[in-house]
């Protein structure tokens, strides 16, 4: 065969000079169409469209993909380009070259298959401890079907024996990072464990994080901290005969309580009976089961709640809630809201004080007994907030007097050296008052901040009646006052600058 020879550019020019010369349709040998060109017998040929079709679909949380091949007929798909089209939808991670191999290999098509998965993330769980006891301390009453009030939780004692199970601390446990298919991380926060448990009469187990009761008694939980206190309880009446009855923890009395006789706790007071013209103080909570009937001579007294069925003829006092089913002629006073519910929740008689607010279905009587509702704070709190405001300023003056005294008492003995019999005990004297003075007005500012404690909580202050406002009831928030002369329903009571406003309150 003859050797080929490499063509010069010039003699490339003049091949194709000569090849357009024998064919003037066409501009350029390299612009040839190839789209159709003559085949033995004359027949024609088209370039075959192509079937494969790539469809990918990510997941609205973009934790998945999926995708689906249309049929190419006669033609295959290859996993690299399966994988391209993936990355070209920014799916990057978590892909499952398995599943490619499979759709390519068992020719699935037509049917959506999930191809790629991101890692979710799981959260940390905070250390958290388990408690073996009910940890709700104030319940309050339920009110029955038939218009009733169950106390019976109101006054359940949670109670534990020595070595019972009170609690088990279950650490934290740490999170972990997860992804989704687009690449983009979740990172897991960081989780905490929690400060061990305190208390009185309680062991802990280091190993299996297990606190167990030392003692028999009455548990409760506050702010991290457990209680066991032993519990007195009394399952007889109490009378004259017996007359008194103090505890320092809960008591729980499981009979009535007679007139005359008078009931001392340093926590909670428990009665399942009825109660007379008796007198019940608690450090805690109050909760008779049964009512009260005090014949004008009967006091409640707790620094927590009350709780009572009734209340009829008796004082009561509480430093938070006042709750019963009826209140009649009676004295109440509570620094937090009186709430009287149930079938009846009417206050008939005598006078109620609520400093938050006082709520209840209905308000005197249709034969007009004088009842009197006061919210917010009381006249005589005011009254003596100014009063302390004269006294602290009388003392501050007295104080800054006796000051500037002993201070030149003070220099002159340091200038001179020394100082006699009589101006040392004038000294000593003034020390003496001076420090009787500082002590008062830190009795005065103390005094003063209560009151304005009070004064702030009692801000909102309403009285809400759920039904009907007889004549004859005093209606007064704060230091305003309004008489109800005729009968009104539905009413929320609210004071706006100094004077008494009605809001509609919808029926139940």
């Amino acid at each position: 065969m003859e050797e080929i020879k490499k063509l010069t550019p010039e003699q490339l020019a003049e091949l194709r000079a000569k090849i357009r010369n024998a064919n003037p349709d066409r501009k350029d040998v390299q612009a040839a169409p190839a789209v159709e060109q003559p085949q033995e017998g004359g027949a024609t040929w088209s370039p075959k469209i192509s079937k494969k079709k790539i469809k990918v679909e990510i997941a609205e949380d973009r934790m998945s993909a999926t995708l689906t091949l249309a049929d190419p007929e006669d033609e295959t798909y290859i996993v690299p380009e399966l994988v391209g089209e993936l990355r070209a939808n920014k799916v990057v991670v978590g892909i499952k070259t398995e599943e490619l191999i499979r759709m390519v290999n068992d020719r699935v098509y037509d049917t959506p298959v999930e191809v790629a998965a991101g890692k979710p993330l799981v959260p940390a769980q905070e250390g958290y401890f388990e408690y073996f006891f009910d940890i709700d301390e104030h319940k309050t009453p339920e009110i029955r079907e038939d218009g009733t009030t169950d106390y019976a939780a109101v006054g359940r004692l949670e109670n534990v024996k020595e070595g019972q199970l009170i609690a088990k601390y279950h650490p934290a446990v740490q999170g972990t990072n997860g992804f989704d298919v687009l690449g983009h991380e979740m990172v897991a926060k960081m989780a905490r464990e929690k400060q061990p448990l305190r208390g009185q009469h309680i062991q802990r187990n280091d190993e299996t994080n297990e606190y167990f009761a030392l003692i028999d008694g009455k548990i409760s939980l506050k702010d991290n901290n457990i209680e066991i206190l032993d519990v007195y309880e009394i399952n007889e009446d109490i009378t004259l005969i017996r007359k008194k009855v103090e505890f320092y923890g809960d008591l729980y009395i499981n009979g009535d309580v007679e007139n005359g006789v008078t009931i001392r706790a340093g926590r909670n007071v428990v009665i399942n009976g009825t109660v007379g013209a008796a007198s019940i103080f608690a450090g805690g909570d109050i909760i008779l089961q049964r009512g009260i009937t005090g014949a004008g001579r009967g006091k409640v007294s707790a620094r927590g709640n009350v709780f009572s069925d009734f209340i009829e003829h008796a004082k009561v006092e509480a430093g938070l809630d006042v709750y019963a089913t009826s209140i009649i002629n009676s004295e109440i006073s509570t620094n937090g809201n009186v709430i009287v519910s149930g079938k009846q929740g009417f206050i008939i008689g005598g006078d109620t004080h609520g400093l938050k607010g006082i709520v209840a279905n209905a308000a005197g009587s249709s034969s007009e007994v004088r009842t009197v509702l006061h919210a917010g704070f009381l006249k005589d709190d005011y009254t003596r907030f100014l009063q302390l405001e004269q006294k602290e300023k009388r003392a501050a003056v007295s104080l800054e007097q006796l000051v500037d005294e002993l201070t030149g008492m003070l220099k002159a003995r340091a200038k001179a050296g020394s100082v006699n019999s009589a101006q040392r005990e004038r000294i000593m004297i003034m020390s003496k008052k001076k420090d009787a003075l500082q002590e008062e007005l830190r009795d005065i500012r103390s005094d003063k901040e209560e009151i304005s404690r009070k004064m702030a909580m009692a801000g909102n202050a309403s009285i809400i009646i759920r039904g009907n406002v007889y004549r004859n009831v005093l209606i007064s928030i704060d230091a305003a006052r309004l008489a109800i002369l005729k009968e009104e329903t539905y009413v929320r009571y609210v004071c706006r600058d100094d004077a008494i406003e009605r809001r509609t309150v919808p029926k139940m």
